[in-house]
Order: C-alpha cells, then structure tokens, then sequence
C-alpha cells in the first residue's frame, strides 16, 4: 500500500444502553471474508454513498458536537455523514432511528479515526455515540431479523466483556474511550482524533 491510497469517508453507530446498572453496546462480528478487518467484531458502519447526500436531513434535532464535524474537513460531509450512520444502523441491524425518533437517543459525534497506511482499505470514519433512554422498547433494540446478514453474531456486551473480543486497534481505543465518557454530558470539548496510529485532539475553532 502506499500513501497515495484512496481514503474513504466513513461513519460509525455505538449503540448504549444501560442494564442492571452496566454499560452496554451493540456489536457485531465481519465475515473471515471480508477483505477489511475479516472476522473482527466492529460497530455497525460503512462508507458514504451517494444517497447519504440525498436523503432529508432534519437540523431541528440536536446532534451534539454536530459543529466539529466540519473541523478539518468538508463543511459539506455533516449531514451525509450522519445520514450515512442512521443508514448502515439500520442496514447491519435492522435497527432504524428516524426523525423524532433521534430526540430518544441523545446522538453525538465523539470522534474521528483515519485507517493507517498499509491496511487493505483507508476510512475517514466519524463515531457517533447513542444514548438509548427508557422510552425506547427492549423489544427493538433485540430484533435483529431484518439486519443485512453482513454483520454475524450481533449481541450487547457490557463495556468490559467487549475489550475480550476479536477486535481492532482502533475499536479497542474507541470502547475505551467510550467508557470514559459514558456518564458524562455529550457537549464534549475534546474529541480524539487517531491518526497515523496515535490519538491526537482536534483543532477547535
């Protein structure tokens, strides 16, 4: 691979919830043969696709840190990129947050990570974190028969169980950073940049 290699721009869902007083997300395991991160477990997500830039996009729902979704980078990219979230949720899960529906989950954008040079494929991928409330029923949120069958064994895990799993360098940082701020307000003043294999904290304007 070299530096010249297409970066693609990405985004990610993490799904929270908490039972019996622990964190919870939603995870899922990649195929052995997907060509990016086989047999690893991620967080449902992929890349923009041309239709992120045409759905409807309601601004009246607050999504937090919305604004630093433009901080180095396209002003364009923030409405697809959260577009592009709800989508691939919903696609990988079956699991669909639309319209009002956003005001019960208290969704922000919490970080930004670049693949490094060398892996088969390079994402630009925002991670934003939802907050499931009471309001939401159990039942959808354990449904998963409508999901794509791209990601397998689909499950919660508490946020210590989820550091045992098959995963990646990058979603092992983000559950630990996840578990840092889970309990905190979402209006975050530094969001973790990784790049070139280390966190580095975003420009602020």
């Amino acid at each position: 691979m070299t530096q010249t290699q297409e970066i693609r721009d990405a985004a990610s869902v993490i799904l929270l919830r908490h039972r019996q007083e622990s964190p919870e997300i939603l995870m899922g395991k990649r195929g052995g043969n997907a060509v990016f991160m086989p047999n690893k477990y991620v967080f449902p997500g992929g890349s923009l696709e041309p239709c992120d830039f045409e759905l409807p996009f309601n601004s009246n729902h607050q999504i937090w840190n919305y604004e630093k979704l433009s901080i180095q980078s396209d002003r364009e990219l923030g409405k697809p990129l959260v577009n592009c979230a709800l989508r691939e949720l919903e696609e990988e899960t079956g699991i669909r947050i639309k319209g009002n529906d956003l005001q019960n989950y208290n969704m922000g954008f919490i970080l930004r990570a670049i693949t490094p040079p060398g892996m088969t494929r390079r994402f630009d991928t925002r991670f934003f974190l939802c907050r499931i409330n009471e309001k939401i029923e159990s039942s959808q949120m354990n449904y998963f028969g409508n999901a794509s069958g791209e990601l397998s064994e689909l499950h919660w895990f508490d946020l210590e169980e989820a550091l045992d799993l098959d995963l990646a360098a990058i979603t092992r940082n983000v559950i630990l950073f996840v578990s840092g701020i889970f309990d905190q307000s979402m209006e975050l003043k530094r969001l973790p940049f990784y790049r070139e294999g280390t966190f580095e904290e975003l420009t602020f304007i």
